[in-house]
C-alpha cells in the first residue's frame, strides 16, 4: 500500500500538519487568539483554506506518486526489451561479439563460445586480442584501436572484412564481419556479427 500510495499520504500528512503551523503563526506572528482556539478555528475561510492547502499537497503527492509509477512502468519495460534482445543475439547463428574503447570485451554469445572456445564468463572483461587475433596481427589491431581513439576513424568500420582468427586450441581459420561502432552510456563500444568463411567448422569442440 505505500509503494502504491505513499506520496499520496505524505501530501495528505503534510497538509494536515500545516493547520498547527498555522494555528502557531495566528498565535506568535500575528498575535490573533491563543493557539488552541486557532487550531480548532470554526471559521469558513480559515478551514476552506486549510482544505485547499491539504487538497493541493495531496495533489501534488498523486502527481508525485503517477510519475514515479510511469517510471517504474518504463524501466520495467526496458528491462523486457533489453532481456529479449540479450536473448535474440544469444540464439543468433552468427557469433557476436562486442567490445570496448580499450578493446576488452562486453559482449559474447553462445556463439561465439563455439567458434573460439572460451565460455561468455571467461572472455567477458578480457582483451579481444588474446581471444580470436593471431598473435602476429595482434599489434595491427591495438594500433587501429589507438588511432580511433586519437582521431575517431577506422579502416575496418562499416564495411564487409574478411581476416584470419584463431580458437582457444592456437587453430586459426578465416572469419567475415562487419565492424560497427556504437555510442553508448559507458562510453564507446563496437560490435560486429561474425562467421566462418571456410565448411569445415567443428560444432563439437569444448569451450573452456
Amino acid at each position: 500500500m505505500l509503494q502504491r500510495y505513499g506520496l499520496i499520504l505524505l501530501g495528505l500528512a503534510t497538509g494536515i500538519m500545516f493547520w498547527p503551523l498555522e494555528a502557531l503563526m495566528h498565535d506568535f506572528v500575528f498575535d490573533k487568539g491563543d493557539f488552541i482556539s486557532n487550531l480548532f478555528s470554526s471559521d469558513p475561510d480559515e478551514l476552506w483554506m486549510r482544505a485547499l492547502i491539504t487538497l493541493a499537497f495531496v495533489g501534488f503527492g498523486w502527481l508525485s506518486q503517477r510519475s514515479l509509477r510511469q517510471q517504474h512502468e518504463l524501466k520495467a519495460r526496458l528491462q523486457r526489451k533489453r532481456d529479449h534482445l540479450g536473448r535474440v543475439i544469444d540464439s543468433t547463428y552468427d557469433a557476436y561479439v562486442a567490445i570496448n574503447e580499450e578493446g576488452i570485451v562486453v559482449g559474447w554469445n553462445s556463439s561465439a563460445e563455439k567458434m573460439f572456445g572460451y565460455l561468455r564468463q571467461n572472455a567477458i572483461g578480457k582483451d579481444i586480442a588474446t581471444l580470436m587475433i593471431p598473435e602476429r596481427f595482434r599489434a595491427m589491431h591495438h594500433k587501429g584501436m589507438e588511432r580511433y581513439r586519437e582521431n575517431g576513424t577506422g579502416t575496418m568500420l562499416y564495411r564487409p572484412v574478411q581476416m584470419k582468427a584463431c580458437h582457444r586450441d592456437g587453430s586459426e581459420f578465416d572469419i567475415s564481419m562487419v565492424i560497427t561502432p556504437l555510442r553508448v552510456e559507458e562510453g564507446q563500444e563496437f560490435f560486429a556479427f561474425i562467421r566462418r568463411m571456410d565448411e569445415s567448422v567443428v560444432q563439437g569442440r569444448r569451450v573452456l
